[in-house]
C-alpha cells in the first residue's frame, strides 16, 4: 500500500476510532497531544505525514529601527531564518503533509493568514503548533487549517529562530518524528508512529463500521435525517 492510499484510509476514520485502535495495540495514551492543543475554529479536520520544525528562543537582540524601510530589512532578514522551513513545502512538496512545530509553547505568532494561504496553495493538509497562531479572524475567514496551544498578536520577530527541520520534536507532550501520521479533528490531535499505522487501521476501521451501524439504527428510531457520518450504511 502506498503512502497516499494509507493516508486516505486514515482520513476516513475519526480520531475516536484511531485512538481506540492505538489502545487496542497497547499504545494507551501514546501520541495523544495535550488538551491545550485546539483548533482555531470548530470543524477543522485533517491527517497527513509529519513535516517537523523546531524553533528556539532568540538570544540576539533586535535593532531599534528609525524608518519603515530599515524595519522591513531587519524583519526580512529575521524571517529568512525563522521561516527557512518553508523551502521544503513549496512547489507541490506540501501535499499530504502536516507541519508540526515545536515552539516550546512560546507565544510568538509563527502562523498567520498570509503563510496560511500560501501553504493552502501548496496543498498542505494542516499545521499543528505548540505555540501561537495569530491573525485569527482572517485565518478563520480564509479557511486556514491550524491547531495551536496559544493565541497572540505577537510576531516571531525578535522572539524565535530556526533550530531544525525534519528532526524529532516535542509538541504538546508528544515526541513527533518526521513521517509520523498526524491526525486532527474537534477532539484534538493524535500522532501515530508510521510503522504502526496499518495495525491501528485494522481496529479503527472495524470500530468505525460498527459505530455507523449502531448509530444508523438510532437515527431511524429518532427520526433523524441521515448524514455523511453514517458512511455507506443503508437508510
Amino acid at each position: 500500500m502506498n503512502d497516499l492510499e494509507l493516508i486516505e484510509r486514515v482520513r476516513r476514520c475519526r480520531l475516536a476510532d484511531l485512538g481506540d485502535g492505538m489502545d487496542a495495540i497497547g499504545l494507551v495514551d501514546a501520541g495523544t497531544m495535550s488538551p491545550e492543543m485546539r483548533p482555531i475554529r470548530a470543524g477543522i479536520r485533517f491527517a497527513g505525514y509529519a513535516y517537523t520544525v523546531k524553533l528556539a528562543k532568540a538570544k540576539k537582540p533586535v535593532k531599534p529601527c528609525r524608518t519603515v524601510e530599515e524595519y522591513g530589512a531587519e524583519l526580512g532578514a529575521w524571517c529568512a531564518d525563522t521561516y527557512a522551513f518553508c523551502a521544503g513545502l513549496g512547489e507541490g512538496k506540501a501535499k499530504d503533509k502536516v507541519v508540526v512545530v515545536d515552539m516550546g509553547g512560546y507565544p510568538g505568532g509563527l502562523w498567520g493568514s498570509e503563510i496560511g494561504m500560501n501553504m493552502m496553495k501548496n496543498g498542505l493538509a494542516g499545521v499543528v503548533l505548540d505555540g501561537t497562531c495569530r491573525d485569527s479572524h482572517e485565518c478563520n475567514i480564509e479557511g486556514v487549517r491550524a491547531f495551536c496551544t496559544k493565541r497572540s498578536f505577537n510576531h516571531v520577530y525578535g522572539r524565535l529562530v530556526n533550530a531544525g527541520v525534519n528532526v524529532p520534536v516535542e509538541c504538546a507532550g508528544v515526541t513527533v518524528h518526521p513521517g509520523d501520521v498526524v491526525c486532527a479533528d474537534d477532539d484534538g490531535v493524535l500522532v501515530i508512529p508510521r510503522d504502526r499505522v496499518e495495525e491501528v487501521l485494522v481496529f479503527a476501521e472495524h470500530i468505525l463500521r460498527e459505530d455507523q451501524k449502531a448509530r444508523a439504527k438510532h437515527y431511524r428510531d429518532l427520526g433523524l435525517p441521515p448524514d455523511e457520518t453514517l458512511g455507506d450504511q443503508k437508510w
